[in-house]
């Protein structure tokens, strides 16, 4: 933390092992699932994860790696 500021890797790091929402760069996708794992560069490690294509539930894809420069968000799920 710096100066009560949040790093963003910091709070992404506070999210491994709950479940997530992670926007790609890829016709309007996201996919759904428990973060396993982050390193420095943003490549997460995803399990049980779902794809959303225009907010329908779409193929369940299990166990997914992607790399930190195809996400353009992450946030908590519920």
């Amino acid at each position: 933390m710096v100066n009560g500021i949040v790093l963003p890797i910091k709070k992404v790091f506070s999210l491994v092992d709950t479940k997530i929402l992670v926007e790609i760069k890829d016709d309007n996708r996201k996919l759904q699932g428990r973060l396993v794992a982050v390193d420095e560069y943003l490549n997460i490690h995803m399990d049980e994860t779902t794809e959303l294509v225009d907010g329908q539930r779409g193929r369940n894809l299990g166990t997914v790696v992607i790399r930190g420069n195809n996400i353009l968000s992450i946030a908590p799920s519920a």
